[in-house]
């Protein structure tokens, strides 16, 4: 059977094959490029205490890098078997970061299980913005570039495009032993565009 409105069908194809290309956001077109120290700490079994060592190991850490305020913390806080002491653990480690100019941002499980034991070990991530990068395609005109390339010039502190993503990626594995040099060696490192 024939259709009865052949260039009708002719018509549509050609037209969604001249169909615009979807536009890019020009937030979307703005990468962060950091550098990153990480070091993992552990709280003393079952409680929400962290030994006299294991703070001037922190410290230690911390002050070699010779934190700004334009840079970022991201603190796992692990998870107590008793949900009460969760807060206590923040209020540890606030007392510890207090020192520090950076801003610190906490990433802790928020709910009330119990479990069946504490998970003693977190990780300190430091954040420092170095710069702002702007992703164009030279053959669009769109007009996407210009705008992206002057809101990145507008940009005082880099910093604060660094949010960071939320969940156990900041965890360390049970079963994985922490890498080699991520324990604190007072450098940080380069990784590229924002995560």
């Amino acid at each position: 059977m024939r259709s009865r409105h052949p260039l009708a069908a002719v018509a549509l194809f050609l037209l969604a094959a001249c169909a615009a290309e979807p536009r890019t956001a020009v937030t979307d077109r703005l990468s962060l490029s950091t550098n990153e120290a990480v070091m993992s700490y552990s709280f003393e079994p079952c409680s929400a205490s962290i030994s006299g060592a294991e703070r001037n190991r922190i410290r230690d850490f911390l002050t070699r890098l010779g934190l700004t305020r334009g840079d970022v913390l991201v603190v796992s806080v692990p998870k107590n078997r008793l949900p009460q002491r969760d807060s206590e653990r923040l209020r540890t480690l606030a007392g510890i970061f207090a020192a520090f100019p950076a801003s610190v941002r906490y990433i802790q499980d928020e709910d009330l299980r119990e479990l069946p034991r504490s998970e003693p070990t977190g990780i300190i991530r430091v954040v420092r913005a170095s710069g702002i990068g702007v992703t164009c395609d030279r053959d669009r005109t769109d007009g996407g570039c210009s705008n992206a390339t002057n809101l990145a010039a507008m940009i005082e502190d880099p910093s604060d495009l660094f949010m960071p993503a939320t969940g156990r990626r900041y965890y360390p594995s049970a079963s994985t032993p922490a890498p080699a040099g991520t324990t604190g060696s007072g450098s940080l490192s380069g990784s590229g565009a924002m995560q």
